[in-house]
C-alpha cells in the first residue's frame, strides 16, 4: 500500500533515511534531528512531502520530495530527494508503486516533470529508472556551495550595486532575460517564449514555486537569479537551487553575476539552509571556472534523471 506519511511516522522515516545512507555510503555525512524532521515535513513550513510503501502495516520505503521550478517549461515540476526500500522488502514492486504515486502526483498537480539524481556508480537503480523510460541528463554536472565556501560568500563585502527581489512589475524584463539564457544555451533558434502571466503567478504571486532576485543597473533590470528552496534529509535542513541566473552581455564584467549568488548565499544563511546547488551545461566552460573561482564544487558523481512527457503520464496510468 502506498499512502501519504502523517507526523507520526517520523520516526520511521528516520529509519529509512539512515538506511539510504549506509546503502549510498554516505552514512558519514548525516545530522538527523527527528524533532527537525517533523517540523521541516509536518510544521507550518513544510519543505517537503513523503509518501510511505507499507507491507501488512510496517513501514518498509519511502519517497521524499518536492517542488521545483522550469522557467521554460512555465510550469512546476516535482524532486524526488530520496527514494529507498528495505532490502527485505525489494523485488516485490515498492519501489516502481512509490515512483508511480509521484507520477500521478506530477499529473494531478499539473507539473511539466519528475526529476531526481542518482550516483553513477549505482547500475541497479541506473537500470531500473532507464527502463520506466526516465533519460540521463549526462551533459549537465551539480555544483554546491556548502560549509564555509557558502559562509564566505554571503560575508562577501555587499555589492555596490542594486540587487533586490524582484516585484511583479519585473515579470516582462524577467521573461526577457530568460529569453536571452534559453538564446544563450540553444542559440537564436531558441522557441522559448515567456509567459508574464505565467511568471507572475508563479515566480512573484501568492503562491508562487519561485523566488528571484535581479540586479539593477540604471532603472533597468540586467540580471536575474531564480530560485526555490530544496530539502536535504542527510543535513536535515532546507537549501537553495538556483534554477537560472542570467546577466544581459553587455552588463557582464562588472560584477552582477558574483552579486546575485552572493545574495543568494546570504539568504540562504538568513534562512538557515545547508547549501545552494545549481546545475551547469558541460560545454558552459566560463560559467563553470566563475562558479569554481567562488568555491563551488562539483558533484561528479552523480547524474540527474528526468521523466516527462508521455513516459511521465505513461508512468502515472500504471499506478
Amino acid at each position: 500500500m502506498i499512502r501519504d506519511a502523517t507526523p507520526a511516522d517520523t520516526h520511521a522515516i528516520a529509519g529509512l533515511i539512515r538506511g539510504l545512507a549506509e546503502y549510498e555510503r554516505l552514512a558519514h555525512e548525516v545530522v538527523l534531528d527527528e524533532a527537525a524532521l517533523r517540523a521541516h515535513l509536518f510544521g507550518e513550513r513544510r519543505y517537503a512531502e513523503v509518501v510511505l510503501a507499507e507491507d501488512d502495516g510496517t513501514v518498509v520505503g519511502f519517497a521524499l520530495f518536492f517542488h521545483n521550478y522550469s522557467t521554460l517549461l512555465r510550469k512546476p515540476g516535482i524532486y524526488l530527494e530520496d527514494l529507498f526500500v528495505l532490502s527485505e522488502h525489494r523485488a516485490a514492486g515498492h519501489g516502481k508503486a512509490l515512483l508511480a504515486r509521484l507520477a500521478q502526483i506530477a499529473v494531478e498537480r499539473g507539473c511539466g516533470r519528475l526529476e531526481w539524481s542518482v550516483l553513477d556508480w549505482n547500475e541497479p537503480s541506473i537500470a531500473f529508472y532507464r527502463a520506466l523510460g526516465a533519460v540521463g541528463l549526462d551533459d549537465r554536472t551539480i555544483y554546491r556551495l556548502a560549509g564555509d565556501a557558502l559562509t564566505m560568500l554571503s560575508l562577501a563585502q555587499r555589492s555596490p550595486l542594486a540587487i533586490r527581489e524582484a516585484a511583479s512589475s519585473d515579470a516582462q524584463a524577467i521573461g526577457e532575460l530568460l529569453r536571452g539564457l534559453a538564446e544563450h544555451l540553444d542559440g537564436p533558434a531558441s522557441e522559448f517564449e515567456p509567459d508574464e502571466a505565467a511568471l507572475r503567478a508563479h515566480v512573484v504571486g501568492r503562491g508562487r514555486y519561485a523566488e528571484s532576485v535581479v540586479a539593477v543597473d540604471g532603472g533597468a533590470v540586467v540580471g536575474v537569479a531564480l530560485f526555490y528552496h530544496n530539502y536535504s534529509t542527510f543535513l536535515g535542513k532546507p537549501g537553495l537551487y538556483l534554477e537560472d541566473l542570467f546577466v544581459l552581455p553587455d552588463h557582464r564584467g562588472a560584477g552582477q553575476g558574483k552579486a546575485l549568488l552572493a545574495r543568494l548565499a546570504q539568504i540562504a544563511v538568513e534562512r538557515g539552509c545547508g547549501r545552494l546547488e545549481w546545475r551547469v551545461v558541460d560545454r558552459n566552460e566560463p560559467s563553470i571556472a566563475f562558479y569554481r573561482a567562488l568555491g563551488a564544487v562539483a558533484m561528479d558523481e552523480w547524474t540527474v534523471y528526468r521523466l516527462a512527457g508521455d513516459a511521465l503520464r505513461a508512468l502515472a496510468d500504471r499506478g
